[in-house]
């Protein structure tokens, strides 16, 4: 599977595509290469992600709103996610990215 791919369907990854597309993803490739009934499907890739992250310049606010959490004290880790999230969210799909998944 080339790993230069945004978006991959089901049928064309396995196990070996663990970095790809991740555990469920590769689980879901493997069973439907077993034609396990499936519903047909496509996963965004990993790489997808880091180029959402890197057009819209989040690397960098990710790892500030990080900064020194104590991942020991669950209000400080629910804080921090939730202003993660907030920062994802508020962020704008690549038009290429969303040209490939829109079909």
């Amino acid at each position: 599977m080339s790993p230069n791919k945004y978006l991959v369907w089901f049928k064309e990854v396995g196990k070996e595509d663990v970095a790809l597309v991740g555990g469920k993803g590769a689980n879901l490739g493997e069973m439907s290469q077993m034609e396990i009934p499936v519903p047909p499907g496509f996963i965004v890739t990993a790489r997808a992600y880091y180029h959402f992250l890197d057009e819209n310049n989040l690397r960098p606010k990710i790892r500030k709103a990080l900064e020194n959490l104590d991942v020991t004290d669950p209000i400080n880790l629910e804080r921090a996610s939730n202003n993660v999230k907030k920062i994802i969210l508020h962020a704008k799909v690549p038009k290429k990215l969303a040209s490939e998944i829109m079909g």
